[in-house]
């Protein structure tokens, strides 16, 4: 049998609706898991499956943290922006299996239970939330069919982020005196939340640098006139030349380097993500950066952001730094 993913319309919940929707409240990078405190080690295996993304600082910083919460603490949470309610069993003694169940219409209850156990609900409490109910009969056919289903529940969660993120960013000031200059100066522009300043802006560089302190966030658009990238060897060659070239004194280190084909926007390129180090002082941390060729300016861009904060968190920084540098265009020749 087929098994497909369920997203259930906020109608078809049961438990704990509401009329009016606030906006969801908490940490966009916190998964709150109910279930119960014997089964959590089982949940946590699931839950890899799922959100197994990891970013190296150079130390493992996880994309997602994850937060157990009792599955009669139901009604702390109901507004969070990530919920995840878990029942790998059957036994209504388990008061997440109780929760799970008071929680779904009982013809999805008995489907979810005996096929595919993910139930994925957009908005079901508050606006700009994203609730999984996991609802299986053993932690083995939980795990089968997170290899199935898991990239495609992933991606909720992630649309998600961005969404909640973005809002965060741009819906209150905005540079846009800063992103109308710079569309003026150079043919490009991009969002710029308030609080960035402009480090460098060079027409004989080919560099736009906006960045913020407190802690350090950098973006950096560097750009050569013509193709200068054909394959991933010329990507990753043009790639490990800025560095040094735009800041002086850093470069990347072959640690945790990546580069892979990617889409950014509606260009086909290269994302490169890794770790930089200072060569003058001991600083680092990782960094995000996409390179490809816009036939319009007939340019080869380079969009390079990273961060420095030590000891402190650094994934929620910067994949808000990675947001901002999604919104760049170019402008449209007339």
């Amino acid at each position: 049998m087929r098994r497909s993913l369920i997203i259930l319309n906020t109608a078809m919940l049961l438990f704990l609706m509401s009329c009016g929707k606030p906006l969801s409240k908490g940490a966009d990078d916190e998964l709150m898991v109910l279930t119960a405190v014997e089964d959590r080690t089982e949940a946590l295996k699931i839950l890899t499956k799922i959100f197994s993304d990891t970013l190296f600082t150079p130390s493992p910083e996880p994309y997602y943290k994850t937060k157990f919460i009792k599955p009669e603490d139901m009604e702390k949470v109901r507004h969070h922006p990530n919920i995840i309610a878990i029942s790998i069993n059957d036994d209504l003694t388990n008061p997440a299996t109780r929760l799970v169940k008071k929680m779904l219409p009982n013809k999805t209850y008995i489907t979810s239970k005996n096929s595919n156990p993910f139930i994925l609900t957009h908005e079901p409490y508050s606006s700009l939330q994203t609730m999984l109910v996991i609802n299986g009969s053993s932690i083995d056919t939980i795990i089968a069919a997170a290899k199935i289903h898991g990239q495609k529940i992933y991606e909720k969660f992630e649309q998600q982020f961005v969404d909640r993120q973005s809002r965060f960013l741009f819906k209150r000031a905005r540079k846009e005196e800063m992103e109308q200059n710079v569309l003026k100066k150079h043919g490009f522009s991009l969002q710029i939340p308030w609080g960035f300043t402009i480090v460098q802006d060079s027409v004989e560089t080919s560099t736009y640098w906006i960045g913020r302190e407190e802690p350090f966030r950098w973006l950096v658009v560097h750009w050569k006139e013509g193709m200068v990238i054909k394959d991933i060897k010329d990507a990753e060659r043009f790639s490990r030349e800025i560095p040094q070239k735009i800041y002086g004194h850093i470069k990347y280190i072959d640690y945790k380097f990546k580069i892979k084909p990617t889409m950014f926007n509606d260009w086909s390129g290269w994302r490169i993500t890794g770790l930089w180090e200072s060569l003058e002082e001991a600083q680092g941390g990782p960094f995000i950066a996409y390179t490809f060729y816009d036939g319009i300016s007939d340019r080869t861009y380079y969009i390079h952001v990273l961060i420095y904060n030590p000891g402190g968190d650094k994934y929620l920084l910067l994949r808000q730094l990675d947001i901002i540098a999604n919104t760049f265009y170019v402008e449209e020749s007339s």
